[in-house]
């Protein structure tokens, strides 16, 4: 997926720490069946997404306007990721680990 030249910033993007603990675990586990860059990818094709079309990415689940935050889901299998946008900020926010498709054999 490239990046837009519409002249719009990119989204920034926070993780949380137990999101990136979580993602080396799973990376390790894809080294020990082979799936690294497979996986790799996905995960890179999941930020990419989220820095980019947040909002285009997945499906939105609800909205927190005290919060100024809207909650998505978003799947590039095998993984599922959760995330708010900050529209006025311009920041995603992923606090939980991904999730894992059924089957995914990872």
């Amino acid at each position: 997926m490239s990046q837009p030249n519409s002249g719009t910033p990119p989204y920034r993007v926070a993780y949380s720490e137990r999101c990136r603990g979580a993602a080396k675990e799973l990376l390790a586990r894809a080294i020990t069946k082979g799936r690294f860059a497979e996986l790799a990818q996905v995960i890179q094709g999941i930020e990419t997404r989220v820095t980019w079309i947040p909002l285009d990415f997945g499906e939105p689940l609800q909205d927190f306007p005290h919060l100024g935050l809207k909650e998505h889901i978003g799947v590039l299998g095998p993984l599922v990721v959760k995330y708010a946008v900050d529209e006025v900020r311009r920041i995603v926010y992923v606090a939980l680990p991904f999730d894992l498709l059924p089957k995914s054999g990872l």
